[in-house]
């Protein structure tokens, strides 16, 4: 494992005592770890990759094989 040591603020240092608190986390190298992961996975999670898979998929259907709207519809 490696080791980062930090200078931040006291405004910092006592918000990360706030989410380790309000979070459960049992110490800092936990909570920084926790920081980081949600980073991660609501960057991931976010609503422009969201689009961007989309219009990925899109891109591969092929729009001539699928039936026009009314005929869709036709069944309802």
């Amino acid at each position: 494992m490696k080791t980062i040591l930090l200078k931040v603020d006291d405004k910092i240092n006592n918000e990360l005592d706030m989410i380790q608190k309000n979070e459960g986390l049992g110490s800092r190298t936990s909570t920084i770890t926790y920081l980081v992961k949600y980073y991660i996975l609501t960057k991931e999670n976010s609503l422009d990759a969201k689009i961007a898979i989309f219009d990925k998929l899109l891109q591969k259907i092929d729009k001539k094989s699928i039936p026009p709207l009314k005929e869709q519809l036709k069944d309802i």
